[in-house]
């Protein structure tokens, strides 16, 4: 059987048609695509994607209750292996190296950017039969409920509801059924029709992507079903497909004629974060956020010059994990704020890390809980190395990076491009010189310095750190200055003196501005896009999350409240 994936809904994220009717793409030789024949060829290539979180664009509801568009969205590479895992009931499943997700503001996560091509569709297609015959030979009990095989309407149909529910994350429609039902019914035995079923539906729109288009409820709004929101709070919260237990809270909806309501939203969304069995899976999504973010994963892809310092794999594994163990015990066991992160006192190490940090209380290679001493090294996680050797250069650490990554990260405060035509590299001088030196003879000239105003003043407060994270008070025989200052952006605000990065976490996390930020990237992240009057989803997630002390868990869980959430409207 070969089937032809094509994408021509939700290659692209934002939803025109106003039919609101995603087509299958598959295209079988041996019965055809059962939803779509003719085997329509994806779209052409995503739009330009941007480089800093667009500006707000303003809430004009006083209520703030309008949403954006209607969205059909591929699952991310991430999302597309924990749903088959899930979905087969079975961690050893094949997994295609298949997708390619392009990385849009550190995040793999951009509606637009998502899209399906020819030579993917028939990398799908091998995948999918291979996968169909592996799992109808060998799981065929666990793939229903159907426990007869016989080829009549009875035993298929069961096969077929069953499956394609959990794969497609809603009941088969009537129309639907039938041509999966027609599929089957021409092949000889149940295991050869099952294996038809199974392959097709896994090359189907409805199985790879996303579909966020609802049910006109008149006024230009669109209600999600409840499968939808389903899918929304899982994948939102645990990057997988919905479980049981909330599929059959939307089957139960449906059958009641309505939606799921805030308060069953809301149960469902606390009972992932804090149930045993999917609690590691909410903190695998959110140390994703975090990791893009923070650029946390230029930890994994910044080149370091071993001639100054061997950095290891295995220690960058282990600074990971020490802001990983950091970023779970503060969100999910103290449920602190991002303020919290900012200002930990405390931080998880091995004996490898003690020794790069030069502290003391750890040893082995488990992480243990240690507390940070004053003049030790600093408080917080700007002060681990995973943040700091993803900033810095091959051989010296980069005011520059860190400085960019506090104010575009954090602040939200978008920096203009280079001008053409500028040498990036700085130039040693003839007498010994530290890093903010250089970097200041660097940037003196006006050209450079309109931008690195912004940037390389906030990252001198770094200066105590080496390119790979050591503690360090002095550079070529000469005496550290981490001295720094936050320059207010030209639309207003007071500039702030610090010496050091504790004063500038301190500063950090008593800021407006850093909540705000968190609110817009993890909108955007969850949301894979940004829309017209996106303002209303912010200002709501703020109210939501500020109730709550703005923990970080509130700030996430407040994302299932917003009006984009579980209602849309026509998209452009």
């Amino acid at each position: 059987m070969a089937l032809l994936l094509a994408g021509p809904l939700g290659c692209l994220g934002n939803l025109g048609n106003t039919d609101g009717t995603p087509s299958d793409s598959s295209g079988s030789s041996s019965g055809g695509d059962p939803e779509n024949p003719d085997g329509t060829p994806p779209i052409d290539e995503p739009p330009p994607q941007p480089h800093d979180i667009p500006e707000v664009s303003e809430c004009e509801a006083a209520d703030l209750s309008t949403p954006g568009p209607r969205t059909v969205r591929r699952l991310t590479v991430d999302q597309f292996e924990a749903t088959v895992r899930d979905l087969f009931r079975d961690p050893s499943v094949a997994l295609p190296s298949i997708f390619n997700d392009p990385q849009v503001l550190g995040f793999t996560a951009d509606a637009n950017a998502l899209v399906i091509r020819d030579l993917t569709a028939q990398q799908i297609m091998d995948w999918a039969e291979a996968t169909a015959e592996w799992a109808v030979t060998n799981k065929l009990d666990s793939l229903s409920s159907a426990t007869c095989r016989a080829i009549d309407e009875a035993c298929r149909g069961q096969f077929i509801r069953d499956f394609g529910r959990r794969a497609f994350r809603e009941p088969l429609s009537d129309e639907r059924f039938a041509s999966y039902d027609a599929l089957f019914a021409a092949e000889e035995t149940f295991e050869d029709g099952a294996k038809v079923v199974v392959s097709a539906m896994l090359q189907s729109p409805y199985f790879l992507y996303r579909h966020e288009i609802g049910n006109d409820i008149g006024g230009g709004l669109y209600e999600l079903s409840p499968h939808e929101i389903a899918s929304n709070i899982s994948y939102l919260l645990t990057g997988t497909m919905p479980d049981d237990a909330l599929l059959q809270a939307a089957d139960a909806a449906v059958a009641a004629g309505t939606t799921l309501t805030s308060d069953q939203i809301a149960q469902h969304a606390l009972r992932l974060l804090e149930d045993p069995g999917t609690r590691p899976l909410a903190e695998t999504e959110m140390m994703r956020f975090m990791r893009g973010w923070l650029q946390l994963n230029r930890l994994v892809t910044t080149v370091k010059d071993n001639t100054v310092f061997n950095l290891t794999d295995e220690l960058r594994r282990d600074m990971m994990a020490e802001t990983q163990a950091l970023i779970v015990d503060t969100a999910f066991n103290q449920n602190g704020t991002f303020s919290n992160l900012l200002q930990a006192d405390y931080t998880f190490i091995n004996s490898s890390l003690a020794t790069h940090y030069g502290l003391g209380g750890a040893g082995g290679p488990d992480l243990t809980r240690v507390t940070i001493s004053p003049g030790q090294r600093d408080r917080g996680i700007l002060s681990h190395g995973s943040f700091l050797t993803g900033h810095g250069g091959a051989k010296l650490s980069s005011p520059t990076q860190r400085g960019k990554m506090v104010r575009t990260r954090l602040l939200c405060q978008p920096l203009l491009p280079p001008p053409p035509g500028v040498d990036p590299n700085i130039k040693p001088l003839e007498t010994p010189a530290t890093t903010r030196m250089l970097v200041e003879m660097h940037t003196k000239e006006p050209a450079c310095g309109g931008c690195h105003r912004f940037t390389d003043p906030i990252g001198t407060g770094f200066e105590n750190y080496d390119a790979f994270g050591r503690w360090r008070n002095e550079e070529v025989g000469l005496p550290i200055d981490a001295s720094g200052t936050v320059f207010s952006p030209p639309n207003g605000g007071a500039d702030f003196s610090f010496n050091g990065v504790t004063e500038l976490s301190d500063y950090l996390a008593a800021s407006e501005d850093v909540k705000e930020c968190m609110v817009r990237y993890w909108s955007y992240y969850a949301f894979g896009d940004t829309w017209e009057q996106d303002g209303c989803t912010y200002e709501k997630v703020e109210q939501e999350a500020a109730a709550e002390n703005f923990s970080i868990k509130s700030v996430w869980l407040a994302l299932t409240r917003a009006p984009h959430f579980t209602r849309r409207v026509q998209g452009p």
